[in-house]
């Protein structure tokens, strides 16, 4: 699989994975990842992996990422990126892989990228959204639930549902 820096002209891409993994509630527009693409301009914190083939080859799975603290993560859809001078954590927004390619590891080949960009950054955490189910998969993968959770963190996890729960690795 080939693995690059995500680019403005992969968001038709990224749209169309997305619906193809997540339910309705959680799907995002357009301008809410153009949003986060354009707050981390230059920093190569959003992927896709593709197969391998004539023009670019078949996006198979994306990853979307960017610096933040607790207080500035983006809320679902959210159509601003809030950019903090002193960020504490890379924030995986949103991991999507093509059903067809779930057994290829593209979810592990992109964490571990974004875990090398986190450690560029000087960042010791990443931390993420877990939705759909998604919680004993993250912890497998290191992810814990923090003992106590921030206020305006606990009300952005509002906008991904009930269901959603913050976690975190490193420190």
């Amino acid at each position: 699989m080939e693995l690059h820096a995500m680019a403005p002209a992969d968001l038709d891409a990224v749209l169309a994975l997305q619906r193809r993994c997540y339910g309705a509630a959680l799907l995002e527009r357009r301008e809410a990842f153009a949003a986060k693409l354009a707050a981390t301009q230059g920093q190569d914190c959003c992927w896709m992996a593709r197969r391998p083939g004539a023009q670019g080859g078949e996006p198979l799975a994306y990853a979307v990422s960017l610096p933040a603290c607790e207080a500035t993560l983006p809320a679902l859809d959210a159509p601003h990126c809030e950019r903090p001078a002193a960020p504490t954590l890379l924030y995986l927004h949103d991991l999507a892989v093509a059903p067809e390619a779930r057994s290829l590891g593209l979810a592990a080949r992109l964490l571990d990228t974004l875990a090398a960009r986190a450690r560029a950054f000087g960042l010791r955490r990443l931390g993420l959204v877990a939705v759909q189910g998604s919680l004993r998969y993250w912890q497998r993968h290191g992810f814990a639930e923090p003992a106590v959770l921030a206020p305006v963190l606990a009300a952005k996890l509002a906008s991904f549902g009930p269901e959603a729960r913050f976690l975190a690795r490193g420190g």
